[in-house]
């Protein structure tokens, strides 16, 4: 990538924005307005959290879960209508955008390290070969498991396990098991219910006892501009999906094997890692990474981390100090503690105990609040109303499917690695992955 971009006009700056349903991207496109950049927000609904930005232009695409051909033809008309000094991908779109970036590189700038680097990272399995290869700490596992003799493949680990989906999200597809008969029963289920999708087979993991913390940074050419390190005090859902409510803390280890990473693929852009801390030696171990953006953009802020400062002051070729969040901030996602109250609902053993005090926690949570939206002002009542609407919508989606609130608020905005296949198929381009 090459910073700054054909624009010279750099009083006068233009950034389309993909992702823009997304919550943690509507403080990005806050922050962009507010450095005074033209901000165009792209997603596929007619209004979203983005779109109710003052003075967000707005891109309706297809879907990308749906119609990935469709979502790169929408974006790369747009480029092609208006000059843009920067693409901004938030969310999964960041993989579509790096496998077929030279349709995008010639129309404007696009932060993002190469795909082949992307995937490494993207994929559970490909990560635990490179934690290896970089000594990073990762959890003992068993990256290809196969369907035959599984208990002569596990000798290494020991219970509890932790089975897992090569690039799933939001805890899709993760068991965890106790015992091997158990393991047995749940492998194959969840091998033949990836097989029927022709997707990558599940793999195995030793469950590391300890506390999850994760991180987001922003990084140019493999150097850190900007970190947030937290600890997710609550998460939808509770076992181990998106955090809800998080606070961010100091941990050197951590902020030394981001660095490590960091370096070493020669990132640009944002990164979320996700470690489990062993709570009997302190070892951060790293069990998964996300390339692109997630909910501690806004804490991240809070904790003093101008993510858009920073990168507009990389676009105008600069070189920003880098900045850590600091320690002790609270904020939380009210969309996610609403999906997580309505979770109580399903009828289940004390279901009605149980709802009742998730309401209550909702409202007195356990822990002080610097935040209790992802916004820059609680005068951003738009921002709320999309938001409400998108998660009015998601539950609708869930109530006729039967599939979980926070997939189907996903549905349209996830990307599915086997569409990257597909597309390159059927444009006769060579397969990487």
């Amino acid at each position: 990538m090459q910073i700054p971009p054909p624009n010279a006009d750099k009083d006068n700056m233009r950034v389309l924005v993909t992702g823009s349903s997304m919550f943690f991207t509507a403080r990005l496109i806050q922050g962009l307005s507010a450095h005074g950049i033209d901000v165009t927000a792209a997603d596929h609904h007619w209004w979203s959290v983005g779109k109710s930005i003052p003075r967000t232009k707005w891109l309706c695409t297809p879907s990308l879960a749906h119609n990935p051909a469709g979502y790169l033809s929408a974006l790369v008309q747009e480029l092609k209508s208006r000059p843009y000094d920067l693409l901004l991908p938030t969310f999964e779109e960041s993989l579509l955008l790096a496998e077929f970036r030279e349709e995008v590189e010639s129309l404007t700038s696009l932060l993002l390290p190469p795909f082949e680097m992307m995937w490494r990272l993207h994929d559970k399995t490909s990560l635990y070969d490179l934690c290896c290869e970089l000594e990073i700490p990762t959890p003992p596992t068993v990256p290809r498991l196969i369907p035959d003799n599984l208990e002569s493949q596990l000798s290494g680990l020991r219970f509890p396990l932790v089975l897992k989906l090569p690039t799933s999200n939001n805890s899709i597809g993760r068991e965890y098991c106790s015992s091997m008969p158990e393991f047995i029963e749940r492998f194959h289920l969840l091998h033949a219910r990836e097989s029927r999708r022709r997707a990558a087979p599940p793999f195995v993991q030793q469950k590391i006892p300890g506390e999850t913390i994760s991180t987001l940074m922003l990084c140019f050419e493999g150097r850190k501009l900007g970190e947030v390190i937290y600890r997710p005090l609550r998460c939808f859902p509770e076992n181990g999906g998106t955090s809800s409510h998080r606070e961010s803390i100091v941990h050197p280890k951590i902020a030394e094997l981001t660095e490590r990473l960091a370096a070493a693929t020669h990132w640009n852009g944002f990164l979320g890692l996700d470690f489990v801390v062993d709570c009997n030696d302190g070892t951060p171990f790293l069990i998964d990474a996300n390339p692109r953006a997630n909910p501690g953009v806004h804490l991240g802020y809070l904790g003093g981390v101008d993510w858009t400062g920073l990168l507009t002051k990389a676009m105008r070729g600069e070189h920003p100090i880098p900045v850590t969040a600091r320690p002790g901030v609270r904020n939380c996602t009210p969309l996610l503690d609403a999906m997580w109250i309505l979770d109580g609902l399903r009828l289940r053993k004390n279901w009605a105990k149980n709802l009742s005090k998730r309401i209550r926690k909702v409202f007195r949570p356990d822990w002080k609040l610097d935040s209790g939206h992802d916004f820059l002002g609680r005068s951003e009542w738009l921002c709320h109303m999309a938001l409400g609407w998108q998660g009015a919508s998601a539950i609708g989606m869930s109530l006729l499917t039967g599939q979980s609130l926070g997939q189907c608020f996903l549905h349209s905005a996830n990307y599915d690695p086997l569409t990257v296949l597909s597309m390159r198929q059927s444009l006769a381009l060579p397969v990487r992955c």
